[in-house]
């Protein structure tokens, strides 16, 4: 790790350099050990062990004291595994409206107030903002998010979005949790989640929520179309390719799960 990234954030840099050893052994070491291994000050370096140990991070055997890593390093390893699976088992789908379409199509997963693309599927036209793979945008103003967010509940929606900052990108944009809820309960009703220019102005899109067998949303797709061609029948065509491809898509992860 890099003398820069060390001074930025020391704790944090000793925190990832732990994991990072630990990940790359693959087994267990002594607490006492640890500090020379990685030649750390050994002060610093329990203050840093004891943070992991206590948010789950790393795990103590009782008998030996030998530091491994913990249930939360697994949980967070599987969530990533997750998101590369779903990309990958999704990408037909979304290609698949891309050619009917000529437009650009996302899939993107919730992540605290953000959604997150994890796959696309690029376009025939150029857009004014084009979302990259990995990249986030807010929830509250964007089509995917909307269509992630309609996933929670009322009171969830609350709990997330309680002392929430709400940017006001464009005229647009919804700015409180009432004007987010009111939004979402629509969305929930219609089964489809839209953006009339609320991220950038002159930009629409459409989202569909993608399902797991127990109806519960783990991603949604998306199309987005510059205003001035965005026309009733190229809406109504969007809407029915996004459904039908967020359908099959739910279908090919439910299947996909009882299987594995």
């Amino acid at each position: 790790m890099s003398e820069a990234k060390r001074e930025s954030a020391p704790a944090v840099a000793r925190a990832l350099e732990i994991l990072e050893f630990l990940a790359a052994t693959g087994g267990s070491v002594r607490m006492s050990d640890l500090a020379g291994q990685l030649g750390m000050p050994k002060s610093s370096t329990h203050h840093v062990l004891s943070a992991l140990l206590d948010a789950g991070w790393l795990e103590r055997e009782p008998t030996t004291k030998e530091i491994t890593l913990g249930l939360r390093a697994w949980e967070v390893g599987q969530a990533y595994d997750a998101a590369q699976t779903l990309s990958q088992r999704a990408q037909p789908f979304i290609d698949a409206v891309r050619d009917e379409l000529g437009e650009t199509v996302r899939l993107a997963i919730l992540s605290e107030h953000d959604n997150v693309c994890i796959a696309k599927s690029t376009g025939l036209h150029t857009l004014v903002f084009d979302q990259r793979v990995g990249a986030r945008l807010p929830a509250h103003a964007t089509g995917l998010g909307k269509a992630l967010l309609a996933g929670l509940s009322p009171a969830q929606i609350g709990e997330r979005y309680q002392d929430y900052a709400f940017e006001p990108f464009t005229e647009n944009t919804l700015v409180s949790v009432e004007a987010l809820e009111n939004d979402l309960a629509q969305i929930r009703e219609r089964g489809w989640a839209d953006d009339n220019g609320e991220f950038i102005l002159g930009i629409q899109c459409i989202a569909l929520p993608v399902r797991s067998r127990t109806g519960d949303v783990l991603a949604a797709i998306s199309v987005s179309v510059p205003s001035a061609r965005f026309d009733q029948e190229h809406q109504e065509k969007t809407t029915v390719l996004l459904t039908q491809a967020a359908a099959a898509l739910s279908e090919r992860l439910s299947s996909g799960v009882a299987r594995s």
